[in-house]
């Protein structure tokens, strides 16, 4: 039989005697586990399979798994034509490597088309710890509720064993956590929020923003912060949804963001000062070469400068530059090294361009430059140097092009 959380720890102290301290498994994120302390040397590959079973069986360790259920979440439709055979030669395997991993005590055994994992040692599962912690804290109303809390969220650190996440029995249980853990958030957070504990709430709401940054918990985050008159902090929360929106999503915040900056604003005016003191306040700090926003300043910028040049008559292009690179890579690769280039790439484009010019991200694989007071020809030619700069450098890959046309839409005389 398998004990799990403080139900371990008390049956282990009062009826166990071994000499083994247990099992430890974590399967928030990545899939992790300790036997008798130190770290077990799990393997990958063509061992997939075997460890989902063993996943499986620990995450079920009060109950058997009948071997239809064990067959369907393993292998789905393609059980092949002889399921019970493959089966069967997986249970071999993970009996085989739970010798490997030195857990002499831990039986795989199948009776009667049920199967179940039994140990002599006690087994910890973060993941079942974190459902008891808060199944149990969410039904209480006294004050040990937020500590139950509190223990219930420390635990939760990421989604139910990712790397398994396009498996159909891992992407359900995810969804039961993630749940329970959006519960356990609200509640914990309003707890807090109702005792004026809004220091608490916002550090609360805060982790939830970092694990699932498109759930919106950055409301509730900013709702602290403003009733603490904290409206910096709270623009800042802000900016940075809008920056990840912008750059993951390619679109603005919704309409709920935008009251709550409203409602910054009317709150942020400044003390009254000299014109002087603003202006250098104003100015910022001088880094030289051109200047990088994200894209919603960047529109911004492009509308002011649009403005200007229509009563001056001066001339504003725009330069697309795309990064891109011929033959394929596996995606998680592909995605680090589009990264890596395009970081050089930003850097070298605020070197190269001139100080007077503002450039934006604005797909995964391009940058945006604004040329202010300059003509088509002067724009190539800046293209020209930037490439050529991008090209010296040791640790460029793929290929560098651009587009380039008026910010006003008139051809150039």
């Amino acid at each position: 039989m398998v004990y799990r959380g403080d139900e371990a720890a008390e049956y282990t102290d009062k009826t166990m005697k071994t000499e083994h301290t247990g099992l430890q498994v974590r399967m928030f994120s990545a899939f992790s586990m300790e036997f008798d302390g130190q770290p077990v040397n799990i393997m990958r590959g063509s061992g997939t399979k075997v460890l989902q079973l063993f996943a499986m069986l620990l995450m079920n360790a009060e109950k058997e798994l009948p071997k239809k259920e064990l067959l369907s979440n393993i292998y789905g439709q393609s059980q092949g034509a002889d399921p019970n055979r493959n089966l069967n030669n997986l249970l071999y395997r993970l009996k085989k490597q739970l010798v490997q991993w030195g857990m002499d005590g831990a039986n795989v055994v199948m009776e009667g088309g049920f199967c179940r994992l039994e140990t002599d040692f006690p087994v910890t599962v973060d993941a079942l710890v974190f459902q008891q912690k808060a199944e149990k804290a969410l039904t209480m109303e006294d004050s040990g509720r937020q500590t139950l809390l509190e223990e219930a969220l420390e635990i939760y650190t990421g989604d139910f064993l990712e790397e398994y996440g396009t498996e159909l029995w891992v992407i359900h249980r995810a969804q039961e956590l993630k749940r329970l853990y959006f519960q356990a958030v609200s509640a914990l957070g309003g707890d807090y929020v109702k005792s004026g504990n809004l220091y608490r709430a916002r550090e609360v709401y805060h982790n939830a923003a970092l694990l699932f940054p498109f759930e919106s918990w950055q409301l509730s985050e900013m709702d602290c912060l403003i009733e603490l008159k904290d409206y910096d902090d709270a623009y800042a929360v802000y900016q940075n949804t809008e920056r990840l929106y912008d750059e993951e999503l390619g679109i603005m915040p919704g309409q709920e963001y935008r009251k709550r900056l409203d409602v910054i604003e009317k709150n942020s005016m400044q003390p009254a000062r000299r014109l002087s003191d603003i202006a250098d306040m104003l100015r910022g700090k001088d880094s030289g070469g051109a200047y990088y926003c994200y894209y919603p300043d960047f529109l911004d910028s492009c509308q002011i400068l649009s403005r200007i040049a229509e009563r001056t008559g001066q001339s504003i292009f725009l330069l697309l530059c795309t990064w891109s690179m011929r033959g394929s890579k596996p995606g998680a690769e592909k995605d680090q090294l589009e990264k890596q280039q395009m970081e050089i790439l930003r850097e070298t484009i605020s070197r190269v361009f001139r100080k007077g010019d503002i450039f934006t991200k604005y797909s995964r694989c391009q940058y945006l430059v604004i040329l202010c007071g300059t003509g088509r020809e002067n724009g190539v030619k800046a293209f020209g140097r930037l490439q050529r700069v991008w090209k010296e450098r040791e640790d460029t890959v793929g290929e560098l092009s651009y587009s380039i046309d008026s910010l006003l839409g008139f051809r150039e005389t």
